[in-house]
């Protein structure tokens, strides 16, 4: 079945943040080109921050005083005008080399987790090409995985793999737009590298091409989140897979001759997953399968060792044993299995030196079938993790036989497994073996121990405390009591109630962080409470502003209703007063005219007057009255 789109792609920017960031560089610059954005909100948001550089980055351009500097000018810029302030630590491994320094690097690691006790931790991804920044993820994951005390120290912290030179496949983004800008200067106050490629260029078209999927956002950073419990039972195969593991290019050593020796019986889908689980290491090693006496298995291109009856578990390894044709052998039950990374992690360890045995982490897996009918993992713990004691070895067995590397000869040397043991047959071929020579704890989570309810386990059939359990212990230290003396048991008490005293006042010490986390907690309910009210308030409040502001808006319709009507009114208004205007205008041009007419008239008629004047006071009218008179007219 395939994943959800909104799985695979992240849609909503998911807010990082701690208030204890601890950040892991394998170079300086890293911690700006990678999770810059991050970096900057914690520092301005005035959080505490440390910032931890692995290597001097002495072989990549500059020297180490100068990429120093750089790395405190660019986490300045991160904090721009916050106040905040970054604590460095360079642990100046060297560059290039990372790998080869893996064991102190884990030893710095865990101290500082220790003194600084993050609740977020920004690492770079297990799938980064570049072998200081993969040395680096290693190196933490190793630090969380094999010391229970760190563990204890961090617990509550979540993990963030960041991306620099590889893309990972991110079940966060985080919305950096409004520190971009920072994080571009900080990556250009690295003038060392700058200068040699366009680092600033590279990170802002990676962080525009994550915003993709973001609304409202231009710049953003992928991250890989998991909590350290997790983190604390994950193999890294497993890690790399999750994130996005990219083709294997990593060149290895000539492998070293193994043989994968396999007991089963009448389990065929079981032997099938344990079988598979090998061909996922593709590790070239011979395996070896003993029926002991069950029907007949498929076990494909395995050799296959047939017992017609069952002789026992110490008997069906024997057989693997003397089958096996390769130098060192491992052992895998069927109901167990191993993850990719066991075989080479062993090789690795194994390879150039001279031990008895090599062994790494294994996890315990509790399963149950369920509905459905397929097994359900119903919890994982962590229950074999232990540096070699050889004293502690002959009181009790802490190293299981599947996280074992052996040579060959030196198991049929110690004579192989005893026949008389059908329970702790490996612890007891451990003590012999422990006599030859010393064991190295390889301490990776790299093997799944599973005990499955109605799968016929031994273990589960015989549980610690019972009859049968204590019987075969008891087996064990009689056949051994020339070694048993009492400073093994005055040792082996002694460290165990020193591991009981840590682990109590660890207990201790949690249960007063509990307390505190219980008392924040309920002052954050009651504090949740008011802001419940307060809301509730707020919400009826914006209920009647919403009455008030639509019975506004009606209002204010019937108003611009009004409006508009008395507007076209008045526009009317204007327009007949324009016509009145226009037509007194030309009312009034007449009237003037009419004015200019009657005063020419006027002027007309007093011309005629005088003239008439003039005729009537001449000699020539009065004789003209005269003659008219004499003729009778008036």
């Amino acid at each position: 079945m395939g994943t959800p789109e909104s799985e695979a792609i992240p849609y909503e920017a998911f807010d990082l943040c701690g208030e204890r960031l601890l950040v892991l560089a394998p170079h300086p610059d890293d911690e700006a080109i990678g999770c810059g954005g991050v970096v900057s909100r914690h520092l301005r948001d005035g959080r505490r921050v440390h910032v931890v550089v692995a290597t001097d980055g002495a072989a990549a351009g500059g020297n180490d005083a100068d990429r120093e500097a750089e790395s405190r000018s660019g986490l300045d810029l991160l904090a721009g005008d916050g106040g905040g302030q970054a604590e460095l630590t360079f642990l100046r491994f060297r560059d290039l080399h990372l790998a080869d320094d893996l064991d102190a690097l884990q030893d710095r690691i865990a101290a500082i987790v220790r003194e600084t006790r993050p609740n977020l931790v920004l690492v770079p991804s297990p799938i980064e090409i570049h072998p200081d920044h993969l040395a680096l993820a290693t190196a933490f994951c190793a630090a969380v995985q094999s010391d229970p005390s760190l563990f204890a120290d961090a617990a509550l912290a979540r993990v963030a793999f960041y991306e620099v030179s590889q893309p990972i496949r991110p079940n966060v983004l985080v919305d950096i737009t409004p520190f971009a800008e920072a994080k571009y200067a900080a990556i250009a106050a690295h003038r060392s590298q700058t200068t040699l490629r366009d680092y600033v260029a590279y990170a802002r078209g990676l962080n525009t091409f994550r915003s993709m999927t973001l609304q409202d956002a231009q710049f953003a950073e992928a991250y890989w989140i998991i909590g350290l419990p997790s983190l604390r039972t994950m193999p890294l195969s497993a890690l790399r897979q999750a994130i996005g593991a990219p083709p294997n290019v990593e060149v290895v050593h000539e492998p070293l001759p193994i043989s994968v020796i396999v007991r089963t019986k009448d389990r065929p889908a079981l032997l099938a997953e344990a079988l598979e689980s090998i061909r996922a290491t593709r590790y070239p090693c011979e395996v070896v399968v003993v029926n002991d006496g069950g029907a007949l298995p498929q076990v494909g291109d395995a050799k296959l060792v047939e017992h017609e009856t069952s002789r026992g578990r110490s008997e069906a390894a024997n057989a693997g044993v003397h089958a096996a044709t390769n130098a060192f052998i491992c052992f895998l039950d069927d109901d167990d299995r191993i993850y990719p990374e066991h075989l080479q992690t062993l090789a690795n360890a194994a390879r150039g030196s001279h031990r008895a045995a090599w062994y790494t982490n294994a996890v315990s897996a509790f399963l149950r079938r369920g509905p459905s009918g397929n097994y359900e993992v119903e919890k994982m713990l962590r229950l074999f993790s232990r540096d070699f004691d050889p004293t502690l070895l002959l009181v009790d067995n802490y190293i299981p036989l599947l996280t074992l590397l052996l040579p060959r000869t030196s198991v049929l040397d110690a004579g192989a497994f005893d026949p008389a043991f059908d329970l702790f047959e490996d612890w007891d071929l451990l003590i012999r073996l422990s006599q030859l020579g010393s064991f190295v704890h390889v301490p990776r989570v790299t093997c799944e121990i599973r005990h499955i309810n109605d799968a016929g386990s031994i273990t589960l059939a015989n549980p610690e405390g019972s009859q049968e359990f204590r019987q075969a212990k008891k087996q064990v230290w009689t056949k051994h009591a020339a070694l048993m003396t009492a400073d093994v048991f005055a040792s082996a008490l002694e460290a165990q109630k020193r591991e009981l005293s840590a682990r109590t006042s660890e207990a201790v010490e949690a249960r007063g962080a509990r307390h505190h986390l219980e008392t924040d907690l309920a002052r954050v309910q009651r504090e949740q409470q008011v802001l419940a009210g307060d809301i509730a308030g707020l919400h009826s409040r914006i209920g009647a502003l919403t009455l008030e502001t639509a019975s506004l808006s009606g209002a204010n319709g019937t108003l611009r209703q009004s409006l508009e009507a008395s507007q076209r009114e008045r526009d009317e208004q204007l327009v007949r007063i324009g016509g009145q205007v226009a037509e007194l205008g030309d009312l009034r041009a007449a009237f003037d005219e009419g004015q200019r007419t009657i005063t020419a008239l006027y002027a007309e008629i007093g011309r005629l007057q005088g003239l008439l004047d003039t005729i009537y006071g001449s000699h020539t009218w009065r004789l003209h009255t005269i003659i008219e008179r004499m003729k009778g007219r008036p």
